[in-house]
């Protein structure tokens, strides 16, 4: 059976990423703080326009972060390095583990950003 997601095709994408992951945590602080100084602005009385740039700032972050943690994760395949059979397979479990996280994890903040951008919007899915 083939899988869309393996710990080896993360891998692959961590491995042709890896130069971007200081760039990716750097950005991810900034747009932190840039998100909470746009907080500390907002009032009651603040355009929809400045409160949908701050949450796409505060997601676009979390996407970073994300990102910038899978590569940190994924560049180093522990299981490659195993010398027994026990450590290999323990090392796959949890290789494993993590590249069904990661699965789940990686486009969670995209949608997230899009599922408010919906809801607030009054549109219904279902």
């Amino acid at each position: 059976m083939k899988y869309w997601f393996t710990p080896e095709s993360f891998h692959l994408a961590a491995s042709t990423l890896s130069p971007l992951r200081w760039r990716l945590l750097a950005w991810s602080l900034f747009a932190f703080i840039l998100f909470l100084i746009l907080q500390a602005q907002i009032k009651f009385a603040t355009p929809n326009f400045l409160v949908w740039v701050a949450l796409f700032i505060l997601f676009s972050a979390l996407q970073a972060l994300v990102l910038a943690s899978f590569i940190f994760f994924f560049q180093i395949l522990p299981s490659d390095s195993a010398k027994t059979r026990y450590w290999f397979q323990l090392y796959r479990v949890i290789e494993w583990c993590e590249t069904l996280l990661f699965a789940l994890l990686l486009p969670l903040p995209t949608l997230s950003f899009i599922y408010a951008l919906l809801s607030v919007n009054g549109i219904t899915l279902f």
